[in-house]
């Protein structure tokens, strides 16, 4: 299980800094992932990161896929097995788990 405090994740009982405040964390398997806060208005869609249970980065999510606005990721949870992060934009991803690529994209709104 994993747990947060501000900038800091405690998972596997290893801290690990981020340097940026925390909306959530998730554990999946090896890894944890951390959901960092952005501003609805900023644009910054790379503010998911992964870390394994040593607190070495593994991956940070890339770009939605669209060619839109690129707005940041406001949530983060697993459905069927799978991990889904969703956007300002209202758009909803599968995330390969290993890499962060984005590797499916559905409209949620």
């Amino acid at each position: 299980m994993a747990q947060y405090d501000d900038g800091t994740v405690v998972f596997e009982g290893k801290e690990i800094e981020v340097g940026r405040e925390i909306v959530d964390v998730l554990g999946y398997g090896e890894i944890v992932v951390v959901l960092l806060y952005v501003s609805p208005n900023e644009q910054h869609p790379t503010n998911v990161l992964a870390f394994d249970k040593d607190g070495n980065k593994v991956w940070e999510i890339e770009s939605p896929p669209e060619e839109r606005e690129q707005r940041s990721y406001k949530s983060l949870n697993v459905v069927d097995g799978n991990l889904r992060v969703t956007n300002w934009n209202g758009y909803g991803y599968r995330v390969d788990v290993d890499t962060g690529e984005v590797t499916e994209t559905g409209y949620t709104r």
